[in-house]
């Protein structure tokens, strides 16, 4: 029965899927300005504003990693060891964690395969929330956490409840007296199956996925197909290169952006369409946008941007020498940032 459904359902489902992830412009904008005024104007109702001082408080955002259920499809099972190390080091040198989303794949996997499989990593996080220092949000891939009552459910005994799960966070702060704010969110703002009303909420959480996940069906999204990747990532830097004093933060798309790439040609870390060699096209990109990349890279490398010490940085933790090692792939001190905004 699977194998005939898979031939009837799965090339319709998986078009929509795909089509449904791609992204539009004007529904990516749209959705990032409203997300982002309602922070501004209703904090504590779809997301959370801190204010901060970056001379003095750290922040890591790490983001999509794709938890699962240890079985040969989990993306995060080789990234385990590197995060784990990642967060000691974090929690021992008093930094705040900002997970961006998809931390859990619930696309592939049930909840109660991930949660129990991942106790480890889970309480890692829970230690920086027992200390009023974790941020969640959520993503496209573990949506199901817009629901209090499903993170009550299975966070219990691992979090102490509460555990609030946002759409988006601001962090206000100041930098030679001229007022930033840095809107973090997971990124996948303007697809139609995941960045809509309750009830396409409710229909991807209890009918898609769960379809999705007995027909085993692979849907192209900005995770997988590089070519949704660099749209994504321009639109992203578009909406926030309109906007003053702002940087915008994702993950979603899996691939690393540092400052829009304006001090770096590193392919990596950059966009491809927006960036060039050219001095003249370089003077006028903008360094509002950042990718934190992901978790879960197949070489089990995770990316991260941290914010220290009045600078912000994109970071890979590695193993190296029967290690977990951090090295900085690029950094920027705020003073510099806010005068090339």
């Amino acid at each position: 029965m699977k194998k005939i459904l898979q031939i009837l359902l799965g090339p319709l489902f998986t078009g929509l899927a795909s089509a449904a992830s791609a992204p539009n412009k004007k529904k990516v904008f749209n959705s990032l300005t409203k997300l982002l005024r309602n922070l501004n104007r209703n904090p504590g109702r779809r997301g959370l504003v801190i204010n901060t001082d970056f001379n003095l408080d750290k922040f890591i955002i790490f983001s999509d990693h794709h938890k699962g259920n240890k079985d040969e499809g989990d993306d995060f099972a080789a990234s385990e060891k590197n995060y784990l190390s990642a967060l000691e080091y974090y929690f021992n040198n008093k930094f705040q964690y900002v997970n961006l989303g998809d931390s859990e794949e619930l696309w592939k996997y049930k909840p109660e395969e991930v949660i129990s499989k991942n106790t480890r990593a889970l309480q890692s996080e829970a230690r920086f929330h027992n200390q009023k220092k974790f941020y969640k949000t959520f993503g496209n891939h573990d949506l199901i956490w817009k629901d209090k009552f499903e993170v009550q459910k299975w966070f219990k005994g691992i979090f102490e409840l509460p555990l609030p799960i946002w759409e988006g966070i601001l962090l206000r702060t100041k930098t030679n007296g001229k007022s930033i704010s840095v809107f973090l969110t997971h990124g996948h703002q303007g697809d139609q199956m995941s960045d809509n009303n309750a009830f396409s909420t409710w229909l991807v959480s209890h009918l898609w996925r769960p379809m999705q996940r007995y027909l085993q069906l692979n849907v192209n999204t900005p995770a997988k197909d590089f070519n949704l990747k660099d749209r994504h990532n321009i639109m992203m830097y578009e909406w926030s290169s309109f906007k003053k004093n702002l940087l915008l933060i994702t993950g979603h798309t899996h691939k690393p952006v540092f400052a829009s790439g304006l001090y770096s040609d590193h392919p990596n870390n950059n966009i491809p369409g927006i960036n060039t060699n050219s001095s003249d096209r370089r003077r006028k990109l903008i360094p509002s946008y950042f990718n934190s990349g992901c978790c879960c890279y197949s070489d089990a490398d995770i990316t991260g941007i941290e914010i220290a010490d009045g600078k912000i940085s994109l970071v890979k933790w590695h193993w190296e020498n029967n290690t977990s090692e951090k090295t900085v792939l690029e950094e920027v001190a705020f003073d510099r940032l806010v005068n090339d905004l």
